[in-house]
């Protein structure tokens, strides 16, 4: 048998009144969508999903099915995670952690030295270093909002410190300036719910332990240790592109390392210091308090430690050097990936309001929110590309590896900029295809876009309003002109700032984090479970109103 269920304003289940605002008037769009909502649960006996929409707690945390043949204790992988995400001697300068460009909801928001001059090599914004202000946005000449990350070096070997020996490099580009990366960077919040990462999807979806590749590298190599002699496998784990994205940045010549270095010399650089030594954990961190040195630094244990507690012992219990590295040392890609990606596992923000609006708190949301919501789902057609919990259609959850078409899924050509300034996806080269985000916590991570270019949601939304910037033979056919009146975007705009989750915000767990002094931007003190008295703000302070 099946319940069918019509929609009539004036028929509003008894039961299900009290669910609507008061005051909203019951012909509205705002009421419409809040009597469906009601209608569908009285009928289904549970929240409903518009288009695939629904609460993020709704949705499984993907991770790999044969994640327990490599870590021995979660938690354990957690905290190393979460030091490592942290970790400032990570970098090449001793400065350099990966939390350096995602430290404010998972983005970066400074505006000091963060240009790069895009496809053409010259700066039209602003010469290289400067400071970016509002009137500089949008910007729509090719230049790119981008992070900092080290100055243009050489790498020469290990100094038994924080700081590698390093011969400095000139740079045309960026002369006695840290370089700037060519892509604004992708959030890490909810990105565990990716199929691939990294803008361009390079991050494959199943990780091969050492790089970025997947298996598109057959030669990528782990050891495991088989009746006590470390053997060269080859190991694969599915459902886990933020460990292949993670292993990414640490050796990367412009993000994080002087050139040269690698993932052996990266592991015994961190083996021999001690774990976040050069910043403060609170003690009640969500993760690492237990762990805390304070009122010291760092934490009062050593990576070593903390890698034989997190990984079964085939993957380091070893005395023997392979290739002149301890299979610890050799292994520390591995640990890397793996750890990071569990750590961001964590970083899933699932109980905005919009969340609870859809598990059934109707007033969650007020009229104008709801009228947005009805605009995002409608006449915006923003479910084309941001759907379901995560609200992007580059999940695992819209894919299917088995089927290459779907891996493709939700990498999409907007007509931000024209082809030829960037080629975009990896699997579909030369068009210009980038992955659509996930938009949680968007009010809070402005600049906008690939290439930053935007610096406000107001201006995100008229880009779509009129349908693109640079409309080309590979833009995505819903990308056209919408029509929508100035309520419309004020309504949509209202709708983006539910999808905040005030843990984020307020930087409470599992949000919280050791120090981080952040290169041109903000001394961020050690953060405990219960988060700040002080609010995150937006992107240059603007309002997200603000066209």
């Amino acid at each position: 048998m099946h319940t069918v269920v019509r929609f009539r304003p004036a028929r509003l289940p008894r039961t299900a009144r009290p669910l609507v605002a008061v005051g909203q008037r019951m012909n509205s769009t705002a009421s419409r969508t809040a009597m469906m909502l009601a209608c569908l649960m009285i009928a289904t006996g549970s929240p409903p999903a518009w288009a695939g929409l629904k609460s993020l707690k709704r949705v499984p945390i993907p991770l790999p099915p044969n994640l327990g043949d490599f870590v021995a204790d979660r938690s354990a992988a957690i905290e190393l995670g979460k030091a490592l995400f942290w970790e400032t001697q990570a970098g090449g300068d001793g400065v350099q952690a990966c939390a350096q460009c995602h430290f404010q909801a998972g983005a970066d928001v400074r505006v000091t030295n963060t240009l790069n001059p895009g496809a053409n090599g010259v700066f039209d914004t602003a010469p290289a270093g400067a400071t970016l202000n509002a009137g500089n946005f949008p910007i729509n000449n090719g230049d790119v909002v981008g992070s900092q990350g080290i100055m243009k070096s050489l790498f020469v070997g290990l100094s038994g410190g924080p700081v590698d020996s390093c011969t400095p490099l000139a740079d045309a580009v960026f002369p006695g300036l840290r370089q700037v990366t060519g892509r604004n960077t992708p959030l890490n919040l909810n990105a565990i719910f990716n199929f691939r990462s990294f803008w361009d999807g390079r991050a494959n979806n199943v990780f091969n332990g050492v790089n970025p590749a997947g298996p598109t590298d057959p030669n990528a190599r782990v050891l495991k240790v088989i009746n006590g002699v470390p053997t060269p496998v080859a190991i694969s784990l599915k459902n886990a592109s933020l460990a292949s994205q993670a292993v990414g940045p640490p050796n990367n010549r412009v993000e994080m390392s002087c050139d040269g270095r690698n993932f052996p010399q990266l592991g015994r650089k961190l083996l021999g210091l001690p774990p976040l030594g050069q910043q403060m954990v609170d003690p009640a961190d969500s993760a690492l308090g237990g762990l805390s040195n304070f009122p010291g630094p760092g934490l009062d244990t050593s990576y070593a430690a903390l890698i034989q507690a997190a990984f079964r012992p085939e993957w380091w219990n070893s005395s023997a050097i392979v290739n002149g590295f301890s299979v610890m040392e050799n292994n520390f890609s591995l640990y890397w990936g793996l750890s990071v990606m569990l750590y961001n596992s964590t970083q899933v923000s699932d109980d905005t309001r919009f969340d609870r609006f859809m598990d059934g708190n109707l007033l969650a949301l007020n009229s104008q929110e709801q009228q947005g919501l009805d605009v995002f789902r409608g006449k915006g057609r923003c479910t084309a590309c941001h759907d379901g919990g995560p609200l992007t259609r580059a999940t695992v959850e819209s894919s299917d590896s088995t089927i290459p078409s779907d891996s493709k899924r939700g990498f999409i050509n907007t007509g931000v900029r024209p082809v030829a300034d960037d080629g975009g996806d990896i699997l579909q080269p030369g068009q210009a295809k980038f992955k659509a985000p996930g938009l949680r916590n968007v009010e809070l991570t402005g600049p906008y876009f690939h290439n930053g270019d935007k610096a406000t949601l107001r201006q995100v939304v008229d880009f779509y309003d009129r349908g693109g910037d640079f409309p080309n033979q590979f833009t995505d056919s819903q990308i056209r002109p919408l029509g929508l009146t100035a309520a419309e975007k004020d309504a949509l705009v209202a709708f983006l700032l539910s999808l905040t989750d005030d843990r984020v915000r307020f930087q409470r767990a599992p949000f919280d984090h050791p120090s981080c002094n952040v290169p041109n931007g903000p001394n961020i003190p050690a953060m405990g479970a219960g988060g700040a008295a002080t609010p995150l703000g937006t992107f240059l302070g603007l309002s997200p109103f603000q066209p």
